[in-house]
């Protein structure tokens, strides 16, 4: 990929997950501390699943190879 697509790509998961965020903290409260602690709620509820699976996949690899 060459450096404007992945440029392209990060502002695009960016403003995702500012829409995401905006939409769940105007939710249940206006303020800026309700919106960063959606934001962090949204960013750890994605970024456990992710790190789980990279784990199990690394795990996967290693056993494959010395099968």
């Amino acid at each position: 990929m060459r450096r404007i697509e992945v440029v392209l790509s990060i502002g695009l998961i960016a403003a995702g997950l500012i829409c995401l965020t905006m939409s769940g903290s105007l939710m249940f409260e206006q303020g800026i501390a309700v919106y960063f602690k959606t934001f962090v709620q949204i960013c750890l509820w994605m970024g456990v699943p992710i790190i789980l699976v990279g784990v199990f996949y690394l795990f996967y690899i290693k056993r494959g190879d010395k099968i």
